[in-house]
């Protein structure tokens, strides 16, 4: 029988915490420019010290392992052996890639570490906004996967042929986020909990707040933006890993389209069937490999897959905007109601959508914006948080108005789904007209807040009062100093 563990646009896909309600021995840590994204750290210590030395050693570990790993420092272990041929490694080396070889394996090449060349390639055409060959990606593609590889563990050795340049992206997160969680259990042991989240990339460890368990929310572009409270989105985890895959901010933009970074390391081409692909599993070396891999495989043989080995669940959004998901799946979801029990307090087939736009300015060192969009009621208690694009420190102090009246009082649900800062460009969200516990809204009246702010620039805060009733309606808010057109609707979808 299959063992499961009970208790998921990105868009970047975007992968955020939900540590609950905040007790006086849970210590929170932000840093940004942490391998080239941010790190949240989350300790559950009987003592400031204590999370303090939990914190330093991660901190240390990760920049031990950032000069193993990182492909864009050209002193670091791995670019040394992109110049290599026959070198000697250090042991976090081997592990790594032999984990790499061995996924390349079970996934028929859908995940591969190999592919540095390919990759490469991808960014140059980017920056010369021209397309690869596709015919020549195809046969290095195949040239690749052919290549020897030798991996002496005993020896510490690796053996790369001039085909393969090693990228190991895909793996050398979880691997770092597994060690660093083992460092700082190991320099300080009174910690009872401890959570990290690298630019998305979750791993747990210990008693969480939730009744001992990790709350973590997964959002996507295509429900509620990156930073939006999607409900369903929500998963209860003990000790393990949660890692999610798919288009965003990294997609390369070629000839004014976009192409996804995940490319298929069978022909270099970049995969377009999946959306977003969130695994649940022990460790997150493994869920960050899968999440990946998941995106390149064929749906059902991906599923199948995951349901094969034990304490693993997976998620996959597909182009349709369908969810498929692994038997397990619903086991992680905190209790509650069914989505199919919850419904909104108006006609059937209405949407509450806005629509703006973050408009690219052409202004020196341009920064992008702080973007705060929440609902309130006519008594200004903060009823649904639909984006929070920022980090918690810096739109916390650029965007007042929110922080004044709602930031403070917002909690620990303000560090779970706090996202990236957005790209100009037109962005849309839909509110399902629930509150951030999940509970239906009735019939009155509310307020819409936009906020956005850039760091040296503008400031903008935009509100709209509105009735919920089975009326329609449309409010248009002319362009502002940080914020495009924007359009408010609520009425039918037809």
């Amino acid at each position: 029988m299959r063992k499961t563990l009970s208790g998921m646009a990105l868009t970047s896909v975007l992968l955020a915490m939900l540590p609950g309600v905040a007790t006086a021995d849970m210590f929170k840590r932000h840093h940004d420019h942490v391998l080239g994204t941010s790190l949240d750290i989350v300790v559950n210590a009987p003592s400031e010290i204590d999370a303090d030395k939990a914190e330093e050693a991660i901190l240390k570990e990760i920049e031990r392992l950032r000069g193993v790993f990182s492909t864009y420092d050209n002193s670091s272990e791995i670019s040394r052996l992109n110049r290599s041929i026959d070198t000697t490694v250090s042991d976090d080396m081997v592990r790594v890639l032999e984990r790499c070889e061995a996924y390349r394996m079970q996934t028929s090449n859908a995940l591969s570490c190999r592919i540095g060349s390919l990759i490469d390639t991808w960014a140059v055409a980017e920056r010369e906004n021209k397309l690869p060959n596709r015919p020549a990606m195809r046969i290095t593609a195949g040239e690749i996967r052919r290549a020897s590889v030798e991996i002496d563990a005993g020896k510490g050795t690796v053996n790369r042929p001039d085909e393969v340049i090693f990228a190991t992206d895909s793996l050398a997160k979880g691997y770092i986020l597994d060690t660093a969680v083992e460092a700082a259990i190991a320099a300080s042991p009174k910690v009872s909990g401890l959570l990290m989240n690298i630019g998305g990339d979750i791993r747990t460890w210990g008693a969480g707040p939730q009744d001992g368990q990790w709350a973590v929310a997964i959002t996507r572009g295509s429900e509620l933006g990156e930073g939006g409270s999607a409900l369903e989105g929500r998963v209860q985890i003990n000790e393990g890993a949660v890692a999610t895959s798919g288009s965003g901010h990294r997609d390369r933009l070629v000839g004014g389209q976009p192409y996804s970074h995940v490319i298929s390391p069978a022909d270099g081409w970049p995969v377009f069937h999946a959306l977003t692909a969130t695994v649940y599993a022990s460790d997150a070396i493994t869920a960050d490999a899968l999440a990946t891999a998941l995106l390149v495989m064929d749906l059902k043989r991906g599923l199948n897959l995951v349901e094969s080995l034990p304490g693993v669940e997976a998620e996959i959004v597909t182009e349709d905007e369908r969810h498929h998901q692994t038997s397990g799946w619903g086991g992680l979801k905190p209790e509650g109601k069914a989505t199919s029990e919850i419904e909104a307090s108006w006609p059937t087939g209405y949407e509450f959508s806005i629509e703006f736009e973050i408009p690219d300015q052409d202004i020196a060192d341009y920064e992008r914006p702080y973007v705060a969009v929440w609902i309130a009621d006519k008594d200004r208690n903060l009823v649904r948080i639909l984006m929070l694009a920022g980090q918690q420190a810096r739109w916390m102090e650029e965007n007042y108005y929110w922080h004044r009246r709602f930031g403070r009082k917002a909690g620990s649900l303000v560090d779970a789904i706090s996202g990236p800062t957005r790209r100009p460009g037109q962005y849309k969200l839909v509110w399902d007209g629930r509150t951030d516990d999940g509970h239906t809204v009735g019939p009155g009246e509310y307020i819409l807040h936009l906020e956005a702010a850039r760091e040296h620039g503008e400031h903008q805060h935009e509100s709209v009062t509105f009735t919920l009733s089975a009326d329609a309606f449309n409010h248009e808010i002319e362009p502002g100093n940080e914020l495009g057109h924007v359009s408010v609707r609520f009425g039918s979808t037809d």
